[in-house]
């Protein structure tokens, strides 16, 4: 049964990371099947927005299409079980669901998907300078520890001990695709290592640091487990870290959108004449890059400039705030 439906049309070699971004901004219609031919896939979708359209287009060329989608035969979904969407992230074989209604949700979530082994609920956003979050156990097994695949890796985290979104993994790729064989990558706030690796497998010589013990324990683990072995590990702070690679980095990582602004001259000093620094922010929908201004400040302290060559919407983080990137190079005085 097909019935009339919107889509995006796109290159058939690009079907899967439309489809993940899609998923990630929960504008996928998974109620529908995907269609494809020789040369282009089909993907339904609910609805795009023009801040979606707008994070699509980074991506690459699509086009907004009108068609009969079959309908896709499936289990009930939480949101069928439930009655409305509910709000959750799936690390591994854990569910982090909001903490309204958490017992009711974790049930249809469990219900609805045999990978899903315990559920959790948060009790904080993520604070203190280790960027930690506290949860509770809502369902299931009683455990914040798991394995998540992304990309052909796998990480073992503690959601309680070291702070992991799934969310990001697109971003994480985007940003490999820039990096080339025999680039020097500095991770600035490297967790459990999923911008590190990711940039290890790519052929990268990684500098990956972060001052978290437990993600550094992780970071250790993760890189054993995926056998990269081009990547120096260091605990401690990242700025005075930062300053001891002085000039030696093709790309510097600033995955720390709360305060990232506080290390721009240790990173911009990491970086060589030329290499790009990828900084993360929260900003508010009317001014989202207004860090900018932060950064040209820096820049000038050090005597150097800057050349924005990217600037993007990561994902949405909050009514009306959103985690943002920008991409820069940096121009040192000889």
């Amino acid at each position: 049964m097909s019935v009339a439906s919107y889509g995006i049309k796109v290159q058939r070699s690009r079907g899967e990371e439309f489809r993940k971004v899609l998923v990630e901004m929960a504008a996928f219609d998974r109620s529908r099947k995907i269609i494809s031919d020789e040369s282009n896939v089909y993907l339904p979708v609910l609805e795009i927005d023009e801040l979606a359209a707008s994070r699509l287009r980074q991506i690459g060329d699509f086009e907004r299409i009108e068609m009969d989608f079959p309908v896709e035969e499936h289990s009930p979904s939480p949101k069928d079980l439930l009655g409305f969407q509910p709000s959750f992230e799936v690390v591994g074989d854990i569910a982090i669901v909001e903490d309204i209604d958490a017992e009711r949700v974790a049930s249809a979530l469990m219900s609805a998907s045999k990978n899903i082994r315990a559920v959790i609920a948060p009790l904080s956003d993520v604070e203190g300078e280790f960027r930690t979050r506290r949860f509770r156990h809502v369902a299931g097994e009683a455990r914040t520890v798991t394995t998540h695949k992304e990309h052909g890796l796998r990480y073992r985290v503690d959601l309680e001990g070291a702070y992991f979104t799934p969310r990001l993994g697109t971003e994480r790729l985007r940003v490999a695709g820039l990096v080339r064989p025999g680039d020097v990558v500095l991770d600035m706030f490297a967790g459990v290592g999923p911008f590190a690796l990711l940039m290890a497998k790519k052929g990268a010589r990684v500098i990956a640091m972060d001052k978290n013990s437990v993600a550094v324990q992780y970071l250790k683990e993760n890189a054993r487990l995926n056998k990269v072995e081009s990547i120096e590990i260091l605990e401690g702070d990242a700025g005075g870290l930062a300053l001891g690679c002085e000039s030696q980095a093709d790309h510097v990582i600033m995955n720390l959108p709360h305060s990232a602004s506080q290390f721009l001259i240790p990173a911009m000093r990491a970086a060589k004449p030329g290499g790009i620094v990828h900084y993360y922010a929260i900003a508010p929908e009317k001014d989202l890059y207004r860090d900018l201004a932060l950064i040209e400040k820096a820049a000038d302290q050090m005597s150097a400039s800057v050349e924005v060559i990217y600037e993007g919407v990561v994902r949405s983080y909050a009514p009306h705030r959103y985690n943002v990137v920008i991409d820069f190079r940096v121009r040192k005085s000889p």
